[in-house]
């Protein structure tokens, strides 16, 4: 089926589609991928550091995910939210015990954005009012609700159909919002983001939602000491705790979710991108003690796909039968190590953060004035692609200045290194 095809064929599928996506476009036709590799028509060969939007955690294509599929494949290929399926039931049964305490409960979805949405609905039905928070640069959708949620997209035509937001500054310690400097500021960016939100807005917010690592806005994580304290500003106002765990769970950080690393459990948790190991699949975990959603609140026709959940199951079983929660941090350290050797020989590079294999170089210009160096992202990128490694960006358009590696955790080491190679070679044609 999808080898009689001519080259005018591929030309008039570009002019038909009608665009909307985000991140640049790659002008690359795939053919396949394996492990951590991905090859296009022609056999050329890419190392993939964007694990196609941070979801192929275990690689492309692992052979115990296909079998799963398979093997129910046989039997149906959907079944709708009405009916009980096995592949359903012992994943949800999976997924709360691998969950942090008390989220006990779970719902799903086949999108992200629907995934939010329900963590938003599930808030409302357990608070009163309509307002929400959110982080400066936060992410964590494109539905009409979740768009505004995030950070503010450029020409965005659709605020009328979303709720009140309360923007709150976040951590970002590079860029200090308050040009302080960690820790002596004793966090003081919390103490302002409750006064925003005390004065800022016109009712007691039902929650904030925020990513653990804000991913999309630049790879930016926060210091230990803010979760916590974030928990504890939430409870002191009444404010339900949403955590979006979309990018940083099941291994992305080296444990299974970010609340445990950080040691901080929210009120309701969004999962999803690398549960499916390559089927689409999300879900929303809360507690028991909070109302749950009517029927119909929340139900789409494929939540429940039945391939994506045995998806789910067995790449869950390789993430656990083959150590990668410990291969991500191994092969962070590797990555974090060596970019720590280039910053110092290299003026562009600014920041190096995150945990895991979910690590973020921040490009300026001039390391005192830390102007953002988004022509020279927009180059690396480029370049990236040019010598056989497929970097991430933040944001979008050209408006961001973070390069992003993040590779499926099965990458080499032999693979970290040619990908460090590659890297040293950009920066240092760019500087």
């Amino acid at each position: 089926m999808f080898t009689n095809y001519t080259e005018s064929d591929l030309e008039a599928g570009r002019k038909a589609f009608g665009g909307g996506g985000v991140g640049s476009e790659v002008p690359i036709v795939v053919d396949y991928g394996k492990g951590a590799l991905l090859f296009d028509k022609s056999g050329r060969e890419f190392i993939d550091c964007t694990s196609q939007a941070w979801s192929l955690n275990i690689g492309y294509s692992h052979p115990k995910v296909i079998q799963a599929v398979e093997e129910v494949l046989g039997k149906y290929s959907h079944i709708r939210t009405s009916f009980e399926t096995v592949p359903k039931l012992l994943l949800s049964k999976k997924i709360v015990e691998l969950a942090p305490q008390n989220l006990d409960q779970i719902i799903y979805t086949i999108t992200g954005s629907e995934a939010n949405e329900g963590a938003l609905k599930i808030a409302m039905r357990n608070r009163r009012g309509n307002t929400f928070v959110s982080l400066f640069d936060g992410y964590h959708g494109r539905t009409l609700a979740t768009l505004n949620l995030s950070w503010p997209h450029p020409d965005n035509r659709f605020t009328a159909w979303s709720g009140p937001i309360v923007r709150i500054p976040q951590a970002y310690c590079y860029r200090c919002p308050l040009k302080l400097s960690y820790p002596q500021c004793q966090l003081a960016c919390v103490d302002l983001a409750k006064m925003i939100i005390e004065k800022g807005s016109g009712e007691p917010p039902v929650a904030l939602i925020m990513e653990p690592i804000q991913g999309n806005g630049g790879m930016i994580d926060f210091p230990r000491e803010y979760y916590p304290a974030i928990r504890k500003m939430c409870d002191d106002l009444g404010m339900l705790l949403i955590f979006d765990e979309i990018q940083t769970g099941f291994g992305r950080l080296g444990t299974w979710f970010g609340a445990d690393l950080y040691q901080t459990i929210p009120d309701i948790m969004v999962i999803g991108k690398a549960l499916g190991g390559g089927l689409p699949l999300f879900g929303v975990l809360f507690s028991s003690n909070l109302q749950g959603l009517a029927p119909g609140d929340h139900s789409f026709t494929f939540a429940h796909f039945p391939l994506s959940m045995a998806a789910a199951i067995a790449t869950i079983q390789v993430l656990e039968d083959e150590n990668l929660l410990d291969r991500a941090n191994k092969m962070g350290a590797i990555f974090t190590s060596h970019l720590r050797e280039l910053q110092d020989k290299y003026e562009l590079i600014g920041d190096i953060r995150g945990p895991g294999l979910m690590l973020g170089v921040e490009l300026v210009k001039d390391r005192k004035t830390k102007e953002p160096a988004r022509e020279e992202t927009t180059r690396f990128i480029k370049e990236g692609l040019k010598r056989g490694v497929i970097f991430g960006e933040s944001k979008y358009l050209g408006l961001g200045n973070i390069v992003k590696i993040k590779p499926p955790l099965v990458i080499t080491e032999d693979q970290v290194h040619k990908t460090l190679d590659v890297f040293e070679e950009i920066v240092r044609e760019l500087s």
